[in-house]
């Protein structure tokens, strides 16, 4: 079956082992291994002393832990060395990708949850390239430090994730639901984005706007086009979606709204080009990492940087590899439309998670799992919110590996030019 992504219907329209060398795929911790993931006991203060006021959360695209930073010394990361079928079933290694930073003759990943049910493989977590139909091996592809400067000096100079797991096997739009009401109703990426109220695809009546506004604070997305709040029939949340220029004016002023959402560029043109900033495939690495340290600088000079905590995460792992088999978390999700659906209390395989800001230290947090719902859980903690299903009320909360004890100094990025934007020079509906 053909996987149907936003670009290859754009373009379309356009165009008239398990871990064979080791043994098995292993778990972030022995104890947790087939376990729910759940909330733990933590030295937490009352949330009501807790000195921050504002939440950021950016959210990137489609890479994995392994996949980006498990080059990190003393984190949970394996690149080099590896072992997976192909599609002929001969093993063949992970393999560095170097400075091919774009890869735009390699395929996309497959990462509809069907595939991703393939990739998991029963908890073998070994067939990334069964669903690779060109026959590449860009799923087991690694980058190194020097591929990701601003990503790498983030990770090892505030609190790095060990064990962080996307909310769901699937793709893009289930995941991003799921970071903003704990459920979904939708279980794939559409092909096109929805131009009126009717043609919006998710019923659901209860995000975390809601209940944030509920409390008389304050909210707001900020978005280069294709935003996820014009995803929802009720249009309930189309006053607090700006375009992306207001976020660093208001970074600049001191008037980011208590809860943030900021987005890269991860329209539908943007990636079938591969000019997006949003580090999905086929967009430059590079690129995504301009924007990311534009978006650390935003926050690091803002007035409310002193009481701020800020997130940086990746939606899920875009058919990347992960050496890491995810548990299950409590979910009591049911999608009201025509199945099958995916498993919902399934976590997905691990991705990159940073906590910024004065009050995360220089860490490699190894406790878990965490996931997108363990920064609803923070929230919700902060300010005495109600939680909204089952998965965020019993999410661990993000909190526990931050230390409101000691207040630290911003953390300067490194000189980085990132490269010219530029699109692939030929985007194909075969390989998007």
């Amino acid at each position: 079956m053909t996987e149907l992504t936003r670009r290859s219907f754009l373009a379309a329209g356009a165009a008239s082992a398990a871990l064979i060398a080791l043994g098995a795929c292993s778990s972030s911790s022995d104890d947790t291994k087939g376990k729910p993931a759940g909330s733990t006991t933590s030295s937490l203060p009352n949330p009501k002393s807790a000195p921050f006021d504002t939440v950021v959360i950016l959210m990137l695209e489609n890479r994995s832990f392994d996949h980006l930073l498990g080059w990190v010394p003393g984190a949970n990361g394996k690149q080099a060395g590896l072992m997976y079928p192909d599609l002929h079933g001969k093993l063949v290694p992970t393999l560095a990708l170097g400075n091919n930073t774009q890869a735009c003759g390699d395929k996309d990943p497959s990462h509809d949850w069907r595939s991703m049910v393939k990739q998991y493989n029963g908890g073998k977590c070994d067939g990334w390239l069964s669903t690779q139909i060109t026959g590449d091996h860009f799923p087991i592809g690694y980058y190194d430090e020097a591929q990701v400067p601003i990503l790498g000096a983030l990770a090892t100079n505030y609190t790095l994730f060990d064990s962080y797991h996307c909310s769901l096997m699937a793709a893009t739009w289930p995941n991003r639901f799921y970071m903003l009401c704990a459920k979904t109703d939708v279980d794939e990426t559409g092909g096109s984005f929805p131009t009126t109220l009717a043609d919006r695809p998710s019923k659901i009546d209860l995000a975390i706007f809601d209940r944030v506004r509920e409390a008389g604070l304050t909210t707001g997305y900020y978005n280069w086009g294709e935003p996820m709040t014009k995803l929802f029939q009720s249009g309930r949340y189309d006053d607090i979606t700006y375009p992306i220029s207001k976020f660093y004016a208001d970074a600049k002023a001191g008037t980011l709204p208590n809860v943030t959402f900021v987005e890269p560029d991860y329209t539908t043109l943007a990636e079938f080009l591969g000019t997006s900033n949003d580090y999905h495939p086929h967009g430059n690495i590079g690129v995504g990492e301009g924007y990311l340290a534009d978006v650390y600088n935003a926050l690091r000079t803002s007035p409310q940087w002193e009481r701020m905590v800020g997130v940086v995460n990746f939606d899920e792992n875009g058919a990347f590899y992960d050496h890491v088999v995810p548990p299950v978390a409590i979910d009591e999700n049911v999608n009201p439309n025509p199945g099958p659906h995916p498993n919902y209390k399934q976590l997905g395989f691990r991705v990159p998670c940073i906590a910024i800001g004065p009050y995360a230290p220089k860490k490699i947090e190894t406790a878990g799992p965490y996931e997108h719902c363990s920064i609803l859980k923070m929230i919700e903690w902060r300010w005495g919110l109600e939680p909204m299903t089952a998965r965020d009320a019993n999410a661990k909360n993000l909190a526990d590996a931050l230390d409101f004890g000691t207040r630290r100094a911003a953390f300067e990025l490194p000189a980085f030019a990132p490269p010219a934007n530029t699109q692939c020079a030929h985007p194909s509906v075969e390989l998007a």
